[in-house]
Formats: structure tokens, C-alpha cells, sequence
């Protein structure tokens, strides 16, 4: 039995493309901005918050709010709000500080992972001034979050870990 074999050139085409998904992955695994936001929205609730193997008194709570359009992060006192700008998927943290850190999605984030990088600061007493530069969201699953931020204080970066634990509503019963 005669088989066709396929023009030099064609041949070539289907091995580099091939080689190209080996080598550079189609980028579907990505977080895009649309997932990362589903993903926040699913957050919705009260968190507790360790640092250092402890527990804090403060809690981290997730709320949807303006027909979905935004998610709100309150850090104890402080507040963050998640929210679409076009195609990119961005944040504004209103700071303990008094400084407002506008943050943005990274592209090409890997799944469980939403990388927010500063790109502009609101009310920074000077250039050099402490802020906050990157939050990063590791999902680990529904209920438990490892939550990094990251400051930029003078010329170098300070780091913050916490992990973060879903509080599931207390039910009530009657006897």
C-alpha cells in the first residue's frame, strides 16, 4: 500500500508547530483578567487571618458590590477595591498610610495566582515614600488563601505573608 507523503514544507510546518506548543505552551492555563475577577467574586465572606503561625483579632472580609462590578477587601480598617478597567483587571488599596497604591492583574499569572503590580500612587508624601508594590493571591484552595504584600520602603522591598481561612457561617439550630 502506497502512502502520500505530505510536501517537504508542509512537513516542516506541522513539526515547528508541534515543537512550539512543547516549548511555548498555548497560554490558556493563564489566569486572564475575567477569571482572576470570577475568581475574586468567589471569595465573598469573612476570612481569618494568620501571620506567623498566629491568629490576628482582625479579620479579612470579601463583598460584591455595584451589581457585581466591584469586589471590596476590607483588611481590618483597611480597604481595597477590585474592579474591571476595560480589559485590564485592577485594584485601588486605600492604605493605613494614607497613600492609594493603584494596582494591576500581571499578565501571563499562573493558575491559583493573581500577581497585582503597583503602577501609580495616590497622596505619596514623597517619591521615596513607603507603599505597597505587589500583592500576590495564592489560591490554595476554596478555603485558604497565602496572601503576600510587598512594600516598597526606601530603595529596597519588605515583605508581608499571611494565610488567609474562610470562615464558614455559623448555623443555627434549635434543640
Amino acid at each position: 500500500m502506497h502512502r502520500a507523503r505530505l510536501p517537504f514544507a508542509a512537513q516542516f510546518r506541522d513539526a515547528l508547530g508541534v515543537l512550539l506548543l512543547i516549548v511555548h505552551p498555548v497560554s490558556a492555563a493563564a489566569v486572564t483578567s475575567d477569571t482572576a475577577f470570577d475568581t475574586l467574586k468567589g471569595l465573598q465572606g469573612k476570612w481569618a487571618i494568620q501571620s506567623d503561625g498566629k491568629t490576628l483579632p482582625i479579620q479579612m472580609s470579601y463583598d460584591n458590590g455595584s451589581k457585581n462590578s466591584i469586589v471590596t477587601e476590607g483588611f481590618g480598617k483597611e480597604l481595597s477595591v477590585f474592579y474591571r478597567n476595560g480589559q485590564a483587571l485592577e485594584m485601588i488599596h486605600f492604605c493605613n498610610r494614607g497613600n492609594q497604591p493603584r494596582l494591576r492583574l500581571k499578565e501571563d499569572t499562573r493558575p491559583g495566582v493573581l500577581e497585582f503590580e503597583t503602577f501609580a500612587v495616590t497622596n505619596l508624601g514623597t517619591a521615596s515614600a513607603d507603599h505597597v508594590q505587589r500583592i500576590i493571591y495564592r489560591i490554595l484552595d476554596e478555603n485558604r488563601i497565602d496572601l503576600e504584600i510587598v512594600w516598597q520602603v526606601d530603595n529596597s522591598q519588605k515583605s508581608e505573608k499571611y494565610t488567609l481561612t474562610r470562615q464558614l457561617p455559623v448555623s443555627h439550630t434549635s434543640p
